[in-house]
């Protein structure tokens, strides 16, 4: 929710190319990684974003119970105006790149959360952000 509401505070997050011309989004929606361990596949779900974090919460958890188990990749479909959120965590980086081939104009910001770690008195996760 907090990446969500970041990305929509600001109108250069919600840029986009559509038909030839930059649009900005009136909004933009996370969508994020579902792992199926049954096949070791993933599959890509947004939800709607929501400013009030209980609502959010609600249509997140209602997405999963629905749309979860379906090894689709976009099983929900997909939508123009989103965002994308990933997490490995199996993995703690210090840097990670994301290349997306073949996708001109491609302006929608990736995050990657990896698996977090204990630093003295402190849990720390990493996360990279690539924007373009």
């Amino acid at each position: 929710h907090i990446l969500a509401r970041l990305m929509n505070a600001h109108p250069e997050f919600r840029m986009a190319m559509k038909d030839g011309e930059l649009v900005i989004w009136d909004s933009v929606h996370p969508c994020y990684t579902v792992f199926h361990e049954q096949t070791e596949t993933f599959s890509s779900l947004w939800s709607e974003y929501h400013d009030d974090f209980r609502q959010f919460l609600h249509i997140y958890s209602q997405d999963v119970a629905c749309y979860g188990e379906n090894l689709a990749y976009f099983p929900k479909g997909f939508i123009e105006n989103m965002f994308f959120v990933s997490a490995n965590p199996w993995v703690s980086f210090t840097s990670f790149d994301l290349n997306v081939a073949n996708m001109d104009n491609f302006f929608a910001p990736v995050f990657t959360m990896g698996k977090y770690y204990t630093q003295g008195d402190k849990v720390l996760m990493p996360l990279a952000i690539q924007v373009h």
